[in-house]
């Protein structure tokens, strides 16, 4: 379980990155950089539980928009 902020440099090197069931909001930040890390070519999983981010407190719908 990774607590600390996600960036580029976080992601250096990593080609598939797996988010399950996120139950944090993501910072503006955060999902630049997740962002460019999907329009790198690279992939990006992510999975939910029943009650999405409603339940989960998060705001990952933001990103997969």
């Amino acid at each position: 379980m990774n607590k600390d902020e996600i960036d580029l440099e976080t992601l250096d090197g990593i080609k598939l990155l797996i988010i399950g069931c996120p139950r944090d909001m993501f910072s503006l930040k955060e999902f630049e950089a997740l962002k460019k890390f999907v329009q790198s070519g690279r992939s990006l999983f992510v999975m939910m539980n029943e009650g999405g981010e409603t339940k989960l407190n998060t705001n990952i719908n933001y990103l997969l928009e």
